[in-house]
């Protein structure tokens, strides 16, 4: 039965309904982005959900490591038959200091898509995600851009708009590369109004 939290806030591909084709095209829009990094890579998924993006991103990476804290979406995600080597565990971001596990302690690249805006420490969480990165590693982030502070989200802790997502980002990594694009379903762009804001972290 779908819930609605599962709805709002977790894709599963399978005919539903109640599943918006605008909000998967969105997601699987961020996880397109990220293939452009991960060949060959060691990549972790934070707040995999049902899998799918992992999946996608098996294809091409040389590993796909994935955390959710709900045992139902854990459960959803290993009906996949990934194709490379995949780590599959539930975390708790709220309480969880380190992002290793028991196959790699640190990542090439990590995704962490519209997750960020759940947690109530957003820093820890990035710079949890910072200790666990290779040299050279990409980090990719996305948040809904709330520039009029109109989200009423219940699940959202934290509230992020475009310029303050990437100061946010800059206090922790400091002085890397960070480049932030505006998205919506139809993909990114440099518009800063858009519903979505998409970080790419270069170290």
């Amino acid at each position: 039965m779908t819930t609605e939290i599962d709805a709002i806030e977790r894709i599963i591909l399978k005919k539903d309904p109640t599943m918006s084709v605008v909000v998967i095209r969105e997601h699987l829009l961020r996880y397109i982005l990220a293939l452009e990094s991960i060949t060959d890579k060691d990549v972790l998924d934070i707040a995999c959900g049902s899998g799918y993006g992992m999946y996608l991103m098996s294809y091409f990476a040389k590993s796909v490591s994935g955390y959710d804290y709900s045992q139902e979406a854990i459960d959803e995600a290993k009906k996949f038959r990934y194709k490379c080597n995949a780590c599959l565990e539930i975390r708790n971001l709220e309480e969880d200091n380190s992002l290793s596990n028991h196959k790699h302690l640190k990542f090439d690249v990590v995704t962490c898509f519209e997750t960020i805006e759940h947690v109530n420490n957003p820093m820890t969480l990035l710079k949890n995600i910072k200790e666990c990165l290779n040299p050279n590693a990409v980090v990719y982030i996305s948040t809904p851009n709330d520039l009029k502070h109109t989200d009423k989200n219940k699940w959202h802790k934290v509230h992020f708009d475009f310029y303050s997502l990437y100061n946010t980002i800059q206090e922790v990594f400091g002085n890397v590369d960070i480049k932030l694009f505006g998205q919506d379903q139809f993909g990114m762009t440099e518009e800063v109004t858009k519903p979505y804001v998409v970080a790419k972290i270069n170290l």
